[in-house]
């Protein structure tokens, strides 16, 4: 027998491994199982319901109301009674509010549940006036668990949920008169699409964030090269954690800062802990992918940095993930389907010389929620859900030598209409690429001019906000090639 507890698998994990342990002569625990774990835990830590806190309008764009009333059009064309959402980025947009129950990603512990007219928000917690500070009128809010008593009560109608993110355990109480709607709820298809106010928002996120990483490079770079502090991976981490907190709006990383020197930056998802913790040599790469929640967005980049003298080959693999970098951002996209076809061209200046990399060329970006948001991306797979003007995703091909270094660039993009019919994308990163590591004879006219072009815009973006010393470097770095 198989046994897990329902409420932290989805509901589509428990109809797979029916299927698979049926096929094997076993049998899964039904309903919705048993916390097993909680029973021999004795001192299992709790959960702390954390502050929840109101998004402005003035960077949501749109009211809760507005969005609930698009939801409930979209439930009606598709005749749902009842809507679920279990996603709880979906909940946290659909009310315009953020919470800090979840690390990196401002969101609490909730479920939703709509009808026609009335809204019901399940928070741990019921005191949610004290933790939001005010009262919320665009729901009533019920204990948090009652939501399965809720559900289970209803006995006939239409109920629109996602299996895949709805647990096991929730969708297991659902009356058998009832007809479900199992796909992406409305609020996951519409919140991947920015608004006009989202958009401009998000442009100035990226602003400050650019300033704070620029000035990490510049520390890193002039460090180094006085021979003076030793520094290690973590130092890193923190220096950028610090120069993000003096930006207006932080409010935290949107992710674990991945700080990989040497033969770490080859592992794709590397953290540094006290046990792998390198010192930082002059030379080399350090590759530094991190990101910040703001109040005003969510930030992604990720930059392979020269810590020292490069090797004719480090340097030619860093100029072909450029390319790569730079074919999906000339890209026009003919159709909202180009996933694959956008990744092909991508990769093929990499493959042209016998490299790849095993991730996916670009993912969705929430508004100040997760940095990983779907279901838009661009990979070898064909993605759910097709481009559209307004997504804000990251562009981040990349080369890993496994013990030896690792390179990544990624930049977060927003795609809008070309006004010929097409879609394309424009860069919201605001940083500096790597000057000392590029190979300009391996790169074309057009690369070369569309490296200058974005180098002008950063430097006439970041230089009028930076200091003096920060300013040389931003000139510096940026003169055209």
């Amino acid at each position: 027998m198989l046994g897990f507890d329902g409420r932290v698998v989805p509901a589509s994990f428990k109809r797979r491994i029916d299927k698979e342990a049926g096929e094997a002569g076993s049998h899964v625990m039904p309903k919705g199982g048993r916390d097993l774990a909680g029973e021999v835990w004795k001192d299992r830590p709790g959960i702390d319901a954390g502050k929840i806190w109101e998004l402005p309008i003035s960077s949501a764009g749109e009211s809760a109301a507005e969005k609930t009333a698009a939801v409930r059009k979209e439930m009606a064309a598709e005749g749902a009674d009842y809507l679920v959402l279990t996603d709880l980025m979906e909940t946290a947009w659909l009310f315009n509010l953020r919470g800090s129950d979840i690390a990196y990603t401002p969101v609490f512990y909730s479920y939703t549940l709509l009808t026609a007219d009335r809204a019901y928000l399940y928070v741990m917690d019921m005191t949610l006036e004290s933790r939001l500070g005010s009262k919320l009128s665009s729901a009533e809010i019920r204990p948090y668990d009652q939501i399965y008593t809720d559900l289970a009560a209803i006995k006939e109608g239409t109920l629109w949920l996602y299996s895949g993110s709805c647990n096991h355990a929730l969708a297991s109480v659902i009356s058998e008169n009832v007809s479900v709607i199992d796909k992406r709820t409305p609020a996951a298809m519409m919140k991947i699409v920015k608004n006009d106010i989202e958009q401009r928002c998000s442009e100035n996120a990226h602003i400050k964030d650019g300033i704070a990483v620029t000035k990490l490079i510049k520390w890193l770079k002039e460090t180094m090269r006085s021979g003076g502090a030793s520094l290690t991976e973590i130092d890193v981490a923190s220096k950028l954690h610090r120069l993000r907190s003096e930006e207006e709006g932080f409010i935290e990383e949107s992710f674990e800062t991945i700080s990989a020197y040497g033969a770490n930056g080859a592992i794709i998802h590397y953290a540094p802990t006290e046990e792998t913790n390198a010192e930082i040599r002059a030379d080399g790469f350090l590759l530094l992918d991190s990101g910040g929640q703001y109040t005003d967005g969510t930030t992604d980049i990720t930059r392979t940095i020269a810590v020292g003298p490069l090797t004719r080959e480090m340097k030619e693999y860093y100029t072909y993930v450029l390319k790569a970098h730079i074919a999906m951002a000339v890209f026009e996209a003919e159709t909202a389907g180009a996933g694959t076809e956008i990744d092909r061209a991508a990769r093929k200046p990499l493959q042209d010389h016998g490299l790849d990399f095993n991730h996916g060329l670009s993912h969705g970006v929430g508004h100040v929620l997760g940095v990983h948001e779907g279901p838009n991306a661009v990979s070898k797979k064909e993605p759910e859900a097709g481009l559209s003007a307004g997504m804000i995703m990251s562009n981040e091909p990349g080369v890993y030598l496994e013990g030896r270094f690792g390179i990544r660039i990624e930049n977060l993009v927003i795609w809008k209409e070309s006004g010929r019919g097409t879609l394309v994308n424009r860069p919201l990163t605001c940083v500096p690429y790597e000057r000392e590591a590029g190979v300009k004879e391996l790169l074309t006219s057009d690369e070369i001019k569309w490296i200058d072009d974005y180098h002008k815009w950063t430097r006439e973006t970041l230089i009028p906000l930076a200091d003096g010393d920060t300013a040389s470097f931003i000139e510096e770095v940026t003169a055209p090639l």
